[in-house]
């Protein structure tokens, strides 16, 4: 995923982003369809599991390429003011879908079988490139030649660099994203030794989590951050929001690592949810406006 954010972001400054989007949909649907028509009608034959594990490394291809088009798409959409509301129901969504889609997983695979539950994904994609196809995207316009592959792939990188704004609000991303680890990645393994080896817990313990990301994503939607009319007073807005995130962030990290209780670890990890969406919504807005039309698929794709 890491090499393929690079590669979709210069594709997405390349070739038409909305193009390039119903491409690595439409890829993605292939895949999954070509799957369904291997596999047995009744049960998983030998070898199935491998065909299952090749098709989950293909569909990421197309989630790689289609992720940082689908970034660098939204400023030509939404108008400037907005950006930080967007972001926010964006990611508010993307958390309801994270939090819905393993309970929805289960309860279709238990009417249907797998290769049934295949084809619905292979009809949810199709509806979703409908969708897509009828909202009017501007093409993104080049103001540089194009050069081989990887020429544009270090001009983006140089570009990240010299831009003083967007270098360093992708090192603080990049910092963000290594100190979340603790706190997001391994709750599962602190809950279980601290407070108790139990499912109850490890459940509760998610559903905070989740809760809080999408609430973050609510409250920026509503919110829209610290705000100024135009121009330099925005990002300064929009540079606080980030600082006032992390700073957030900080404080409920060390506090669910200092919580005596479990209700209190639990209270916490709502609103570190909060915080964390706070500060993606943030960074993203702060690309996506401080970044030139032509160069937003590589800076977003570095982000990624």
């Amino acid at each position: 995923q890491f090499l393929l954010s690079f590669v979709g972001g210069v594709w997405a400054d390349r070739y038409d982003r909305k193009k390039l989007i119903i491409a690595a949909d439409a890829g993605i649907a292939l895949i999954t369809l070509a799957v369904f028509g291997i596999l047995s009608c009744d049960d998983l034959e030998r070898g199935s599991l491998g065909i299952l594990l090749l098709m989950s490394g293909l569909r990421s291809v197309g989630a790689g390429i289609q992720t940082p088009a689908v970034s660098a798409v939204i400023p030509s959409v939404v108008p400037g003011p907005y950006l930080m509301r967007y972001n926010g129901i964006y990611g508010a969504l993307q958390s309801v879908v994270q939090f819905a889609a393993p309970a929805a997983a289960g309860v279709l695979l238990s009417f249907l079988s797998l290769r049934m539950a295949l084809l619905v994904d292979v009809v949810t994609a199709i509806l979703g490139i409908i969708l897509l196809a009828g909202i009017p995207i501007p093409r993104q316009e080049n103001s540089v030649e194009r050069e081989g592959f990887f020429t544009e792939l270090q001009a983006g990188i140089a570009y990240s660099r010299s831009n003083n704004r967007i270098g360093r609000v992708l090192a603080i991303y990049g910092m963000f994203v290594l100190l979340c680890v603790p706190g997001g990645f391994l709750a599962g393994l602190f809950v279980n030794r601290i407070y108790g080896e139990t499912y109850w817990y490890l459940t509760v313990t998610e559903l905070a989590g989740f809760a809080g990301m999408t609430a973050g994503g609510i409250l920026m939607g509503i919110w829209g951050g610290f705000q100024g009319q135009t121009g330099e007073k925005r990002v300064c807005g929009r540079e606080k929001t980030l600082a006032v995130g992390l700073i957030c962030f900080g404080l409920l990290s060390a506090g669910m690592g200092m919580a005596w209780a479990f209700p209190i670890y639990l209270l916490l990890m709502g609103f570190y949810g909060v915080a964390l969406t706070t500060v993606q919504t943030a960074a993203t807005v702060l690309l996506q406006e401080n970044t030139e039309a032509w160069m937003q698929g590589r800076v977003l794709g570095l982000m990624q």
